[in-house]
């Protein structure tokens, strides 16, 4: 995969390190002016110190669920391996994909039945996105554009498939729950970081992380 090769996943993680400086930026504006700056990044904001509590645990508890699911299906043993360069990947991604998705890819003040129906449809994109039921391979010494796409819809990708749904859910409400009246996607940033280590210390306990 993508994410194992070492210098795909340090630019990602490099990606993610300068958008967040300058979603940062804006954030301490906010705090210092108690105002949102012009042209601000989407969600660089404060929030309630028990949401972001609520986040990871709320992360941990899905994580949890999740890995009893596989269990019970008797899947878990089909999880894909992956190397110990796709933590910096992930660490990347909770970041640049909680400020795309979750900071722009919703609909807001537009009622809340247009809300749910964006977070529902893009959390679909979301899961689909992930390369559980598909993968791009890239074999070594390749001309560039001689990848191979290799696509499986068996139990174990459905339901990770599934389960990443259900975190884009879960991201989507802490970002719009009552409690979070600036709309922050720290909370959001902190369920995603979590459940993303959560599952690479799974994996690495069940013996699924190659080093």
């Amino acid at each position: 995969m993508l994410q194992d090769i070492p210098t795909v996943a340090l630019v990602n993680l490099g990606i993610a390190s300068y958008l967040f400086f300058l979603w940062f930026s804006d954030f301490k504006y906010f705090i210092k002016n108690n105002a949102i700056k012009k042209n601000a990044i989407e969600g660089a904001t404060t929030t309630p110190v028990v949401l972001v509590v609520i986040a990871f645990f709320a992360s941990i508890a899905l994580l949890c669920v999740h890995t009893c699911t596989e269990i019970s299906l008797g899947v878990a043993n089909e999880q894909s391996k992956v190397q110990f360069w796709a933590l910096f990947s992930w660490i990347g991604a909770a970041f640049i994909e909680e400020l795309i998705f979750r900071g722009y890819l919703v609909v807001k003040n537009k009622g809340k039945l247009v809300l749910w129906g964006s977070i529902f449809f893009f959390s679909l994109i979301f899961a689909i996105g992930h390369p559980f039921m598909w993968d791009y391979t890239i074999p070594e010494n390749a001309q560039f554009g001689a990848g191979e796409w290799k696509f499986n819809f068996s139990a174990q990708t459905i339901n990770a498939t599934i389960s990443v749904f259900e975190c884009s859910l879960l991201f989507y409400v802490l970002r719009f729950l009552p409690l979070n009246e600036n709309r922050s996607i720290i909370p959001c940033i902190v369920g995603h970081c979590t459940y993303n280590l959560g599952v690479f210390i799974t994996k690495m306990c069940q013996g699924f992380v190659a080093w």
